[in-house]
């Protein structure tokens, strides 16, 4: 009898450390990075994206813009769930760490910053559109969302739409738009 609890505690010490996330160089797991592949409905490892980064339409007021770029950044956790921020520009941002505050005032021209958690959900939407009739950011929700939205092997991509024109504070918006990305 405890020979058997014995050889039970031992596969119970070996299932746990063998789930233990890989440290880093500095001795400490990266609980986020972590948590967030672990929610990730993509496959361990995805086909390399091809194409361009960013293909589609972004249209303001039956005005349409070029969005060139789109950059993934680490996000505030929402609702005990980790965020990744989408930032989508017609400038290149190069490199540009605050990506996603900058493109709010403009610095990229026309963009999207789109907050999704890691099963694609989309919780927030702020647009920059030079057709819009006032200037700067518009936040919005529950207007846009994501298909086909892949987050593995280290790269993100998907499907970003409004489901055709949809009325944004008396303006109509249309986006839709396919992405690939290198993962933050």
């Amino acid at each position: 009898m405890i020979h058997r609890a014995l050889v039970c505690l031992v596969g119970v010490a070996l299932v746990a450390g063998c789930s233990k996330p890989a440290a880093t160089a500095g001795g400490s797991a990266a609980p986020a990075a972590a948590a967030s592949a672990a929610a990730a409905p993509a496959a361990a490892t995805a086909p390399a994206a091809t194409g361009p980064e960013v293909a589609g339409t972004y249209v303001g007021n039956g005005k349409a813009a070029v969005l060139t770029q789109v950059t993934a950044h680490v996000g505030e956790p929402f609702d005990d769930k980790p965020v990744t921020l989408l930032v989508f520009t017609a400038k290149d941002q190069g490199g540009d760490a605050k990506a996603d505050f900058d493109a709010l005032f403009g610095k990229f021209g026309d963009a999207i910053v789109v907050k999704v958690q890691p099963d694609g959900a989309v919780i927030g939407v702020d647009v920059v559109h030079s057709g819009l009739k006032e200037p700067g950011s518009v936040s919005i929700s529950g207007v846009m969302t994501m298909q086909d939205y892949r987050a593995a092997g280290g790269q993100i991509s998907g499907h970003l739409t409004s489901g055709g024109p949809t009325d944004v504070f008396g303006q109509k918006l249309v986006v839709d738009l396919t992405f690939h990305t290198k993962a933050p």
